[in-house]
């Protein structure tokens, strides 16, 4: 995933995707870019979009120094701004039975 410098970020307007799926990209990174990293989710999303962010849950999977390191609720929850509203989050069993984060936010009009 690509992210914007902060001062990209705080351009009027953003961009215009209507659906932004972000799957796996933010838990591969270090947790000190996390926050622009989301930032920059959260800027793709035109007005009336759709963010899609799917992850493994911190409290399940064992962090390795290597990564991932899967997002906690609250990093969840922080996609939920500038904007974007959380419409639900949901709590799915991947295959190998361990629980995943998977949540739909939204940009009004």
């Amino acid at each position: 995933m690509w992210w914007p410098t902060c001062s990209t970020c705080r351009r009027p307007g953003g961009a215009s995707y209507e659906l932004v799926v972000e799957s796996l990209t933010v838990q591969s990174l270090p947790r000190s870019v996390r926050t622009a990293a989301i930032a920059a989710a959260r800027w793709l999303v035109a007005p009336g979009g759709t963010l899609l962010v799917i992850s493994g849950q911190q409290d399940v999977w064992l962090d390795k120094p290597t990564g991932p390191w899967p997002l906690s609720r609250t990093e969840m929850e922080s996609f939920a701004a500038e904007g974007l509203t959380l419409v639900r989050l949901e709590e799915p069993l991947g295959v190998d039975g361990k629980p995943r984060w998977r949540a739909e936010f939204s940009r009004g009009t």
